[in-house]
C-alpha cells in the first residue's frame, strides 16, 4: 500500500469517526427534547419594552393593567399540551445586573424583545442584547421581537437588524429567528411564539380543530355560521357557540376601521381566534390546547378568497370549511 493510499485511509476513517460522533451528539440532543411537555422561557429587553404586555397577551389577560416588572414574574403558559414557565425579567438595570444571569442560564429559551419605536435606546438596548444572550444554552434558540410594530414611528425589520447587527448569528449555530409584533394587538405573538414552539419540540406538524365559526360584516351583522361535531358534542358547547356570536359582532364593531386585525378570547370551555380582514371578520372556536397560528392562517385564506370573490362569502360557511379544510373541523375532537 502506497503512501497516499494510507493517508487516503485514515482520513476516510477520521471523516466517518467524525459523522458518527457528530449523529450521535444530534441523536443526544433530540432524546433530550422529545417526551418532554415543560419547558422554560426567558423573556429580556429594557423597560417599557413590552415584556409584560406579552405575557399577558399569551395568557389572554387584557383586561389586566399592566404595571412595570420589578425583579421577575414567573408565569405558567399552557399552550397545546405543553407547559411553560415564562420568566418575565424586569429591564431596569439594577435587575439586569442582580437577576437576569441566572434565569438566561436555565432557560430552554430566550426571548428578546426591543421596542422598535423607540429609536434613542436602540443602542443601549443592542448592547444589553449581545452581552446577556452569551448567558444561554448553546441549544436554547433566540427569538428577538420587535415589539410595538403597530406604531406609524416603528422602525422596519431590516433597519433593526442593520441596527443591531443580527447577521452574526448567520455564523452561529444557535437557532435564531426575528419578527415583528404588537403586544397590545396581538399581531404577529402567536406566530412567534409557535416559532420557539416548534424549535424545542421538533417543528412538529400541529393541527387545530374547529368546533364553530361565525361570519360577519364589519358592522357586526352575521353573514353565516357553522357548529361542527356530533350533536351530543354541540350540546356541551352550545352556550359558547351562543357567546361566540356575540363575540364576533362586537369584535368587528371595534375593528371597523382597520383593514386587518386579530384576536383571542376565552370562553368557558373553549377560546376564540377573531380575525378581520377587509369587508369581513371570521371568528373560529377552538380547543385550548389548539394552535392559535393554525386557525388564524385558515382563517385569513378564507378572508382573502371572499375579499377577491364576494360570492364566495354567501356560500353555507360550514361547507366552505369542510371543502376546504377537513381534517381541521370535526367540532373540536382531537
Amino acid at each position: 500500500m502506497s503512501f497516499y493510499e494510507f493517508r487516503k485511509r485514515i482520513m476516510e476513517e477520521k471523516k466517518r469517526r467524525e459523522q458518527q460522533g457528530q449523529q450521535t451528539k444530534v441523536e443526544t440532543s433530540q432524546e433530550s427534547v422529545v417526551g418532554r411537555n415543560k419547558f422554560s422561557v426567558a423573556l429580556l429587553g429594557l423597560e417599557r419594552a413590552g415584556k409584560t404586555s406579552l405575557v399577558k397577551k399569551l395568557l389572554k389577560q387584557d383586561d389586566i393593567v399592566v404595571r412595570p416588572t420589578y425583579g421577575v414574574n414567573l408565569e405558567n403558559y399552557q399552550y397545546r399540551d405543553l407547559n411553560f414557565t415564562c420568566f418575565d425579567l424586569g429591564g431596569h438595570q439594577p435587575f439586569r445586573l442582580s437577576l437576569w444571569k441566572k434565569f438566561i442560564e436555565r432557560a430552554d429559551a430566550v426571548i428578546y424583545l426591543v421596542d422598535s419605536a423607540d429609536h434613542a435606546r436602540f443602542d443601549e438596548s443592542k448592547q444589553t442584547f449581545w452581552h446577556y444572550i452569551n448567558f444561554a444554552k448553546q441549544s436554547a434558540p433566540v427569538l428577538f421581537l420587535a415589539n410595538k410594530g403597530d406604531l406609524p414611528n416603528s422602525k422596519e425589520l431590516v433597519e433593526i437588524n442593520e441596527s443591531f447587527e443580527l447577521d452574526k448569528f448567520l455564523r452561529n449555530l444557535r437557532p435564531f429567528n426575528i419578527k415583528k409584533v404588537s403586544a397590545l394587538t396581538g399581531q404577529g405573538v402567536y406566530s412567534a411564539w409557535d416559532w420557539i414552539v416548534d424549535v424545542l419540540c421538533g417543528a412538529q406538524q400541529w393541527k387545530v380543530k374547529i368546533g364553530a365559526a361565525v361570519l360577519s360584516d364589519i358592522d357586526g351583522n352575521i353573514l353565516s355560521e357553522a357548529l361542527f361535531g356530533r350533536p351530543s358534542e354541540q350540546a356541551l358547547v352550545a352556550n359558547d357557540f351562543k357567546k361566540l356570536k356575540e363575540l364576533t359582532k362586537l369584535f368587528a364593531i371595534e375593528t371597523r376601521e382597520s383593514i386587518q386585525s386579530v384576536k383571542l378570547e376565552s370562553l368557558y370551555k373553549k377560546h376564540v381566534s377573531h380575525v378581520k380582514r377587509g369587508a369581513y371578520c371570521l371568528s373560529v372556536m377552538i380547543d385550548p390546547i389548539d394552535p392559535v397560528t393554525r386557525a388564524q392562517q385558515i382563517q385569513l385564506r378564507i378572508l382573502e378568497n371572499f375579499s377577491r370573490n364576494p360570492t364566495e362569502a354567501q356560500k353555507n360557511l360550514g361547507e366552505v370549511l369542510e371543502s376546504k379544510f377537513p381534517l381541521e373541523v370535526e367540532g373540536g375532537r382531537r
